[in-house]
């Protein structure tokens, strides 16, 4: 019986794909994919094991190998804009990830195969953020002293101080109310088993069964950003503001490939991964719960969505081949709870909608050992603009723009090396209000003074992705 043993490895750090997916998904999973960005239909190389398995019963007969890593260099932004208390700001953060491994085997003898992979399918990288982020900021300013019983006193002084260097009352009353803040807060491995065969000429079809192991951590902290005002309020003794949580889960679901060959050059696939739902348990070390964010012991689902993927490729000419793709995370029918956040006003139910992402690619065999390739992949994503905050980052998510291009070269009739240069990001830097921002906005309309905070968020990847593939005729 032909089976299907995978070991994709899940972490969740903050909940965001390296290149587009969905919320909770990247498809970058091999460097054919890098060069190209879109595999769907592909029935070339071992790593259609992820993304085409039925497609696997049209490798040449033997053991198929391919392996590869990529390096992502990554840059996510947040400026803050019109902010009364921290100004104009631009927060960054700069992470290369160095390591992320891929690797296939296939097995196909006859009408039928046996696969294998090893698939890094959610974060794969701490980000730090060396200046500070502006939710964490303002969450210092408050920890170090701007709230409570102290703010009266810290806001007159900073309105008689405006008053008595000339400004307006209107200004006077900006200048208290920005310093008088009141402190309310702001807020996997996975293994598979199944199998593939050709059940007529025409047709393909691959079952598997999958575990998803998640783990979701989030480590940080604000220290207090004024520990002594403009107006002499000694702050030095407020404790700092310390985050270390980890959230666990485990999960089981499957999926099911089937593909048709309806004329020689010509494949449709379409794979449904089943919802995998994931009941994740919190725990806070040390007391280090951000304030009251995190609750120790807390129970909430994540799940991973169903996700639909389909491929339409052609083999155009003997060098030329065309193809096409579309996928469809379902997250707006997700159970994604532990998203919720009254504070912040964030509802997963609500605020998450499905992702989809379409993508198109040309494969030019230039001689008996180039091969070149050229892709693009356009995303939309469906989460609301009213779900982002920058403590999420790099959440502020936007549609994405991916472009790959790169090579295959062959080295021998048994050896194959691959290599990917993609640029992917925001297709337009995402600018909105988020919960700080409308809070800041009433506190000072209270005051009798407009303002009008927002923040605006990007994100850039370049990766360069190199592999090989080996193929052992049996």
């Amino acid at each position: 019986m032909p089976t299907r043993n995978s070991a994709l490895w899940l972490i969740l750090l903050t909940g965001f794909p390296l290149v587009p997916g969905g919320v909770f998904y990247n498809s970058n999973q091999s460097a054919g994919y890098i060069r190209s960005f879109d595999r769907n239909s592909a029935i070339d190389a071992a790593d259609i094991a992820y993304y085409n398995m039925a497609g696997t019963v049209r490798l040449p007969p033997g053991l198929s190998l391919d392996v590869s890593n990529q390096m992502i260099f990554q840059r996510a932004t947040v400026r803050t804009l019109d902010n009364p208390v921290l100004g104009d700001r631009r927060y960054a953060s700069d992470n290369s990830v160095w390591l992320v491994p891929n690797a296939y085997l296939v097995y196909r003898q006859a009408d039928w195969a046996l696969f294998t992979g090893l698939e890094t399918i959610g974060a794969t990288a701490v980000r730090r953020w060396a200046g500070g982020l502006p939710s964490l900021d303002l969450a210092g300013k408050q920890a170090a002293g701007y709230g409570g019983g102290a703010s009266l006193r810290i806001a007159a002084d900073a309105g008689a101080a405006a008053a008595a260097a000339g400004a307006t009352p209107a200004q006077s009353q900006a200048a208290a109310a920005a310093a008088g803040l009141d402190p309310s807060p702001f807020p996997a491995g996975s293994w598979l088993r199944g199998a593939a065969c050709r059940v007529s000429p025409t047709f393909a079809l691959a079952l598997a069964g999958r575990l998803v192991a998640a783990r979701q951590d989030c480590v940080g902290g604000a220290t207090g950003a004024c520990t002594c005002d403009d107006h002499g309020h000694d702050l030095r003794t407020t404790a700092p503001l310390l985050l270390d949580v980890t959230a666990r889960a485990l999960g089981y679901s499957g999926e099911v490939c089937l593909d048709w060959f309806p004329r020689p050059g010509l494949v449709l696939s379409c794979t449904c991964e089943l919802a995998t739902r994931l009941d994740f348990r919190t725990t806070v070390r040390a007391g280090k719960d951000g304030g009251g964010r995190f609750t120790d012991g807390r129970r909430a689902r994540l799940d991973l969505p169903q996700v639909w993927r389909c491929g339409l490729g052609w083999q155009a000419s003997p060098r030329l081949r065309v193809s096409t793709g579309f996928k469809a995370y379902l997250e707006g029918r997700a159970r994604m709870d532990l998203l919720d956040d009254p504070v912040a006003g964030i509802e997963a139910r609500r605020d998450y909608g499905n992702t989809c992402e379409a993508s198109a690619a040309l494969e030019y065999q230039l001689d008996d050992r180039w091969l070149l390739s050229l892709g693009v992949n356009v995303n939309r994503i469906g989460q609301r603009p009213s779900a982002t905050l920058d403590t999420s980052l790099p959440g502020g998510h936007a549609n994405y723009l991916s472009l790959g291009t790169g090579c295959r070269y062959r080295l021998s009739s048994r050896l194959r090396a691959n290599a990917g240069l993609a640029w992917t990001g925001f297709a337009h830097p995402r600018r909105h209000a988020d919960a700080g921002d409308l809070a800041l906005r009433g506190r000072f309309a209270a005051a009798g003074v407009a303002v009008d905070p927002r923040k605006e968020y990007d994100k850039r990847y370049l990766i360069l992705a190199l592999g090989i593939e080996y193929q052992l005729p049996l």
